[in-house]
């Protein structure tokens, strides 16, 4: 009878201290979700904030590019003036277009952009791509499609509207770090059933030790640590944001044309 009421206690013992772990255990749980709550609430009070600002300065926006237009096109104005004028509209388009930038990254980074994948062709809106851009007539950035013209399919899973805007971004980065003008590269290829896509430029390109930033360091955008050094800008992290949500891969790295380059790399449909 001793033993069996040793046995008893033990086993109580032992019951005590596992529902004590339970306890425990829940208790964390509640705690965690308190924290994953808070954290979803500031994720999206923050994007909320920055759609909010982004839709209160455009009627301002619009107004400073429309006067400025309209003084650009003033025949009466000196031309000194006038360029002055065109200064001032094109900085404004620029800050518009960074705007537009900042909202999307923000709501492709809370889950906030709906992705509609759908089977699409990688070669066609590349090229429609490269085509928008040829007709602006930027003699100082001609575009130069390099694709094989035999290769005019590459099916992949992806949402059209922001696969364009991918590839659009990285042929304005190019534009945009190369004031003094650089030839743009842009190809599409088929590699051991990967989609390759490439836009490179003979610009002024950068050092190893930018280009491992480029691959690794979070953008100040998306990290908690201290935000005072902008690594880089909207542009790349809009494309590796819209590639990640492809499944995809972004490779930044130095052009055999001597400046920049950027590959994406998607899984490509098998034909049925």
């Amino acid at each position: 009878m001793v033993f069996q009421k040793q046995a008893i206690g033990n086993i109580c013992t032992t019951a005590g201290i596992m529902s004590e772990i339970a306890a425990n255990i829940n208790r964390t749980s509640e705690i965690l979700k308190g924290k994953n709550s808070q954290l979803k609430k500031k994720d999206t009070a923050r994007a909320n904030w920055i759609a909010g600002v982004s839709h209160d300065i455009r009627t301002p926006l619009s107004m400073v590019m429309g006067y400025a237009g309209q003084l650009e096109e003033d025949k009466k104005l000196p031309l000194e003036t006038r360029k002055k004028a065109a200064a001032i509209r094109h900085q404004s388009e620029r800050m518009k277009n960074l705007i537009q930038d900042l909202n999307l990254a923000s709501k492709l980074e809370y889950n906030m952009q709906p992705v509609n994948l759908e089977n699409i062709n990688a070669v066609a809106i590349v090229r429609q791509a490269v085509v928008d851009f040829m007709n602006l007539e930027l003699m100082e950035y001609p575009v130069i499609w390099t694709t094989e013209e035999e290769f005019s399919k590459c099916m992949i899973k992806g949402d059209k509207a922001l696969f364009k805007r991918a590839i659009a971004n990285l042929i304005q980065n190019s534009m945009n770090h190369n004031e003094e003008g650089c030839s743009i590269y842009v190809s599409v290829e088929e590699r051991q059933g990967r989609c390759l896509i490439k836009v490179e430029d003979d610009g002024i390109g950068t050092d190893e030790s930018t280009l491992l930033r480029l691959n690794n360091a979070p953008h100040y955008m998306v990290c908690d640590d201290n935000t005072t050094e902008q690594r880089h800008g909207l542009g790349l992290l809009i494309v590796k944001q819209i590639i990640a949500a492809h499944n995809g891969r972004v490779l930044i790295g130095n052009s055999p044309y001597g400046g920049f380059s950027v590959e994406i790399d998607i899984n490509r449909m098998q034909s049925p």
